[in-house]
């Protein structure tokens, strides 16, 4: 008897049932992972999955120890612990772990000039990422002591015709710090240029923070460029008497550049190190049309080109270079100039920072040293 063909859709019926007979029994020696719950792994547990490091100070460090453990039958390997900023530094005791096995992550938190209420997540995941990973969050109260913020006076880019006011607050919190006076502030070497008011603070919308709102206002104006200084501080406060605040900002005229100055640091030649700045047209009716550069001393040389990234924005950039026949030696008396065509600025001049040294084995030119 001749047996009957099979029709075409029973066949490819009896075909897709054999491949999902081949993936089951694939599974069966490697589990396709369910989906995590979020902020879950689906072999490593955590004994905690928050923390809270409670009221600290500034410049303070707090640590804590969380432990890991690998809930599965398989070996988890490749376990990574990483946070959301520089302010946790993360050491996981290992890397892999066999079913049943534990290990602890060591969590640091620096506060540095940080402030207020703050939450941080550390993750922890393994080599295969479809096993999800672990979200610790990370709760901290900046909020003791004497607490400043912002930590610093930036006035950022100030228009060369304008004398800006900046402000920053030392403060307390009932019940976690203590009321204090300020009792100077000063601007050492810029009295002429700066100067301060204090008057008492509150916060309007959390009324237990209090202490002192200090205003530093411009008062004579600055030439073009980059500026920074120091504000000295002076309080009664116990552990915070003395302090010293960062002021800096750039002063824009009818172009904005990011800096008056290329830093090279030691360069040992021969070297391909660059260095890079950028500058943009401030005022809208200001156009830049084929700036040009020269070196004085031809030590460095500068190429401008439109910003690959952003010249529809009309910024430009300047990359600079060691020139190959550099003689070894200080670059501070190198001066750039940028030809920019801009009336009333067609020339701004550009410092040169660092050092030169001979290639290995050559020797120095008369009257320079290599540092050795």
């Amino acid at each position: 008897m001749t047996a009957m063909p099979r029709p075409p859709l029973l066949a490819f019926v009896l075909a897709l049932a054999g491949l999902t007979a081949l993936a089951l029994e694939a599974r069966a020696d490697d589990p396709s992972p369910a989906r995590p719950a979020r902020g879950r792994h689906l072999d490593l547990q955590m004994d905690r999955y928050a923390h809270d490091f409670g009221f600290v100070k500034q410049d303070d460090i707090r640590t804590t120890t969380l432990t890991y453990t690998n809930a599965s039958n398989r070996v988890v390997k490749g376990i990574k612990a990483r946070g959301e900023c520089g302010c946790s530094v993360l050491k996981a005791s290992h890397e892999e772990l066999a079913p049943g096995a534990k290990g602890t992550l060591q969590v640091e938190f620096n506060t540095y000039t940080l402030g207020g209420r703050m939450r941080k997540r550390v993750r922890i995941t393994s080599k295969d990422y479809r096993r999800g990973e672990i979200v610790i969050d990370l709760d901290i109260r900046i909020m003791a002591g004497l607490v400043v913020r912002p930590p610093g006076v930036s006035y950022r880019e100030v228009p060369q015709e304008s004398l800006p006011v900046k402000s920053f607050y030392l403060r307390w919190y009932e019940g976690h710090g203590q009321p204090f006076e300020v009792t100077s502030v000063t601007v050492p070497g810029y009295e002429d240029t700066f100067t301060t008011s204090i008057q008492p603070w509150r916060d309007l919308k959390d009324p237990k923070w209090q202490g002192w709102q200090v205003d530093v206002q411009m008062a004579k104006k600055l030439p073009l460029g980059n500026f920074s200084a120091e504000v000295l501080v002076r309080t009664t406060h116990p552990e915070r008497a003395r302090l010293t605040l960062p002021l800096n900002g750039n002063v824009v005229g009818k172009l904005w550049i990011q800096s008056r100055a290329f830093s090279f640091g030691t360069v040992r030649m021969p070297s391909d190190k660059r260095s890079s700045l950028k500058l943009k047209p401030y005022k809208k009716d200001v156009v830049l049309k084929n700036p040009r550069t020269v070196s004085r001393k031809g030590k460095v040389i500068v190429e401008v080109m439109p910003d690959p990234y952003m010249a529809k924005a009309g910024m430009w950039k300047l990359v600079a270079r060691i020139a190959p026949n550099a003689p070894a030696g200080p670059l501070d008396d190198e001066v750039i100039e940028l030809h920019t065509g801009v009336p009333g600025e067609e020339i701004v001049l550009f410092k040169v920072r660092g050092e030169i040294r001979a290639a290995e084995g050559a020797a120095s030119p008369k009257g320079t040293t290599d540092g050795r």
